[in-house]
């Protein structure tokens, strides 16, 4: 019974999405990630892995209403992201991240 309440809580896909673009300083891309919904959404996490199997994550604690948080070298602490990367998002109370997309 606790199971079936949990999963009625948790909706299947965090509702995201996602664009990029060469970043400005020409370091890499630049992911822009959007709160497509009239929600506000907790504990968002991007996680980026470059073709080479390297991982990076960027943390948002609240990503309000149609929002976009972007996020490139300089949230990524001087990791510029490189094309051919998969970007995945997750927030609490979704069951499954959204993505993956390649950039």
């Amino acid at each position: 019974m606790l199971a079936a309440a949990t999963l009625a809580a948790c909706q299947l896909q965090a509702p995201i999405s996602l664009s990029a673009r060469e970043s400005l300083a020409g370091q890499g891309l630049v992911v822009a990630v959007t709160n497509t919904s009239d929600e506000f959404l907790h504990d968002v996490t991007v996680t980026i892995e470059s073709p080479s199997k390297e991982i990076k994550k960027h943390f948002e604690a609240t990503l309000e209403p149609h929002a976009t948080v972007n996020v490139g070298w300089l949230k990524l602490e001087g990791w510029p992201i490189p094309e051919g990367s998969t970007v995945t998002v997750s927030c609490k109370g979704y069951l499954r991240a959204a993505g993956p997309w390649e950039v």
